[in-house]
Protein backbone atom coordinates (compact mmCIF):
# COMPACT_ATOMS: atom_id res chain seq x y z
CA UNK A 1 0.00 0.00 0.00
CA UNK A 2 1.74 3.64 -0.95
CA UNK A 3 1.64 6.05 2.22
CA UNK A 4 2.73 9.40 2.04
CA UNK A 5 3.41 11.04 5.05
CA UNK A 6 4.99 14.81 5.13
CA UNK A 7 5.73 14.10 1.21
CA UNK A 8 7.23 11.36 1.66
CA UNK A 9 5.67 8.20 -0.29
CA UNK A 10 6.21 4.88 1.15
CA UNK A 11 5.35 1.65 0.38
CA UNK A 12 3.81 -0.87 2.97
CA UNK A 13 3.46 -4.40 1.93
CA UNK A 14 -0.49 -5.78 2.53
CA UNK A 15 -1.38 -8.87 4.53
CA UNK A 16 -4.48 -10.61 5.70
CA UNK A 17 -4.54 -8.27 8.41
CA UNK A 18 -4.33 -5.06 6.55
CA UNK A 19 -6.75 -3.22 6.61
CA UNK A 20 -7.92 -1.59 3.35
CA UNK A 21 -10.46 1.29 2.92
CA UNK A 22 -12.01 3.50 -0.37
CA UNK A 23 -9.56 5.88 -1.56
CA UNK A 24 -6.24 3.98 -0.43
CA UNK A 25 -3.73 3.68 -3.11
CA UNK A 26 -2.33 -0.03 -3.45
CA UNK A 27 0.84 -1.12 -5.62
CA UNK A 28 0.62 -4.42 -7.65
CA UNK A 29 3.75 -5.57 -8.56
CA UNK A 30 4.07 -9.38 -10.77
CA UNK A 31 7.29 -10.59 -10.30
CA UNK A 32 8.36 -13.04 -13.02
CA UNK A 33 11.99 -14.78 -12.02
CA UNK A 34 13.49 -17.05 -15.26
CA UNK A 35 14.00 -20.55 -13.55
CA UNK A 36 15.08 -22.44 -16.42
CA UNK A 37 18.09 -23.82 -18.37
CA UNK A 38 17.76 -20.84 -20.85
CA UNK A 39 17.40 -17.51 -20.86
CA UNK A 40 13.98 -15.91 -21.67
CA UNK A 41 14.20 -13.72 -24.87
CA UNK A 42 10.64 -12.35 -25.21
CA UNK A 43 7.44 -12.98 -22.66
CA UNK A 44 3.85 -11.36 -22.52
CA UNK A 45 2.69 -10.86 -19.12
CA UNK A 46 -0.83 -9.29 -17.89
CA UNK A 47 -2.08 -8.04 -14.87
CA UNK A 48 -5.83 -7.91 -14.52
CA UNK A 49 -7.02 -5.10 -12.30
CA UNK A 50 -9.41 -6.44 -8.90
CA UNK A 51 -12.76 -5.60 -9.10
CA UNK A 52 -13.48 -2.55 -6.85
CA UNK A 53 -9.75 -1.09 -7.82
CA UNK A 54 -9.42 2.53 -10.64
CA UNK A 55 -5.95 2.08 -12.33
CA UNK A 56 -4.20 5.58 -11.20
CA UNK A 57 -2.10 5.58 -14.92
CA UNK A 58 1.07 4.59 -12.88
CA UNK A 59 2.54 1.59 -14.55
CA UNK A 60 6.35 0.72 -14.57
CA UNK A 61 7.51 0.27 -16.69
CA UNK A 62 5.60 2.53 -18.32
CA UNK A 63 7.10 2.24 -22.05
CA UNK A 64 5.56 -0.31 -23.55
CA UNK A 65 3.03 -1.29 -21.54
CA UNK A 66 -0.52 -1.74 -23.22
CA UNK A 67 -4.36 -1.66 -21.37
CA UNK A 68 -7.35 -3.24 -21.87
CA UNK A 69 -10.72 -2.28 -21.49
CA UNK A 70 -11.98 -5.90 -22.44
CA UNK A 71 -9.33 -8.27 -21.50
CA UNK A 72 -9.04 -9.60 -24.61
CA UNK A 73 -7.72 -6.30 -27.26
CA UNK A 74 -4.37 -4.37 -25.89
CA UNK A 75 -4.00 -1.05 -27.04
CA UNK A 76 -1.07 1.71 -25.86
CA UNK A 77 -2.13 4.23 -23.24
CA UNK A 78 -4.17 6.00 -22.85
CA UNK A 79 -6.60 4.44 -24.51
CA UNK A 80 -8.41 6.76 -26.81
CA UNK A 81 -12.27 6.19 -28.45
CA UNK A 82 -14.29 7.99 -30.50
CA UNK A 83 -17.47 8.63 -28.16
CA UNK A 84 -20.36 10.06 -29.33
CA UNK A 85 -18.59 11.67 -32.67
CA UNK A 86 -15.63 12.74 -30.03
CA UNK A 87 -12.24 11.34 -29.90
CA UNK A 88 -11.58 11.08 -26.16
CA UNK A 89 -9.37 9.12 -23.83
CA UNK A 90 -11.24 6.70 -21.96
CA UNK A 91 -11.13 7.04 -18.34
CA UNK A 92 -8.60 4.73 -16.25
CA UNK A 93 -11.57 3.28 -14.28
CA UNK A 94 -12.76 1.45 -17.21
CA UNK A 95 -9.70 0.07 -17.48
CA UNK A 96 -9.21 -4.20 -16.70
CA UNK A 97 -6.07 -5.45 -17.54
CA UNK A 98 -2.29 -4.06 -18.60
CA UNK A 99 -0.23 -6.14 -20.58
CA UNK A 100 3.91 -6.00 -20.56
CA UNK A 101 6.46 -7.38 -23.03
CA UNK A 102 9.66 -8.05 -21.33
CA UNK A 103 12.32 -8.98 -23.55
CA UNK A 104 14.82 -10.77 -21.77
CA UNK A 105 15.46 -12.75 -18.93
CA UNK A 106 18.57 -13.77 -17.80
CA UNK A 107 19.37 -17.51 -15.85
CA UNK A 108 18.30 -16.59 -12.42
CA UNK A 109 17.28 -13.14 -13.20
CA UNK A 110 14.08 -11.45 -12.05
CA UNK A 111 11.44 -8.82 -13.90
CA UNK A 112 9.00 -6.53 -12.18
CA UNK A 113 6.25 -4.78 -13.60
CA UNK A 114 3.84 -2.87 -11.39
CA UNK A 115 0.76 -0.77 -11.57
CA UNK A 116 -0.81 1.26 -8.90
CA UNK A 117 -4.73 1.34 -8.15
CA UNK A 118 -6.68 3.33 -6.10
CA UNK A 119 -9.75 1.36 -3.90
CA UNK A 120 -13.37 2.28 -4.86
Amino acid sequence: MVRTVDGQETLEPVTAATAIKAGDVVEYQGLFTNKGADRIRNMTVTLSLPEGAVFTGQADPALGALASVDGARFLHMPIRANVNGVVQNLPFEQYKALRWTIEEIGLGGTAVVKYRATIR
